[in-house]
This record gives structure tokens, sequence and C-alpha cells, in this order.
């Protein structure tokens, strides 16, 4: 089983790769009642395959996909939930910010029911430039 779901996961994380993240890819591998928090405990929770869409879309706007020197550096899985260590690396603006993922998955019947990343806003903001407290200002609105 554990296979098959990393399989899941690992499609939904390559369409995120490149310019810009393959939107109708990640969100075909979407269940319809799919649950997203971008950045544990920080940003909002987003529920819903339409409502991670839209969140999606907006993002692709923000910045570009996982570019050059992004790479996965772990993955396990259980039964249902498969955990991706990753270095994402994006550009934001002009700006190009590299930050450490750990992302957990919760899959059922092939589709990816939740989605929730851990990872260091602080770091992000100081690469950005920014307070801390603005980094989800854009989003989950």
């Amino acid at each position: 089983m554990g296979s098959e779901i990393e399989r899941v996961v690992l499609d939904f994380v390559h369409a995120a790769y490149g310019e810009h993240m393959d939107v109708d890819a990640m969100t075909a591998l979407m269940a319809e009642d799919f649950v997203w928090q971008l950045s544990v405990p920080l940003s909002p929770v987003i529920y819903g395959r339409d409502a991670a869409r839209a969140e999606l879309e907006k993002h692709n706007q923000l910045s570009t996909g996982m570019i050059d020197g992004s790479e996965i550096r772990a993955v396990v899985s259980n039964d249902s939930t498969v955990v991706v260590e990753r270095v994402d690396v994006n550009r934001i603006g002009d700006t190009r910010v590299t930050f450490h993922v750990t992302a957990i998955f919760e899959v059922r019947d092939g589709a990816i029911t939740c989605w929730r990343e851990y990872w260091d806003t602080g770091d992000i903001a100081q690469q950005l430039g920014i307070d801390p407290m603005q980094m989800f200002a854009q989003i989950g609105q």
C-alpha cells in the first residue's frame, strides 16, 4: 500500500515544480473533501477541492512553483499517511527563497484528503524582507 499512496503524493508534489504549478494536475489528485494548511499553525485552513484550486491559482500569481535547487529528501509512509521532507526553492517577485519543508499528506481511495506543511515562516520572511506576521496576508481570504 505504501508505494501506491506515495506515488499519488509524489505525482502531486511534482506537479508543483516549474515556473507555474500545474493546478489541474494537483487538483485532480485531491478528494472532494480535501483540507489544506499551508503552514501549521499560522496559515488559514482551506476546506474543499474547489477552494484549494482557487488558492493554488492565487499562489501561481504570487510566486513560481518549485524551481531549480528544489529537492525531495525523504519519503516515508504507512497505510494512509505520507510524509515528505523537501527543500523548496521558489521565486517571489525578484527574490529567490529557499526553505526546508516537512509535508504530511493523508490519502484515501487514491486521492489526497489532507495536506499539512511545516516550515519556518520567520526564515522566509527574513529572505523576503517582511514582517513574519505578513506572511499569510494575501492567502486564505
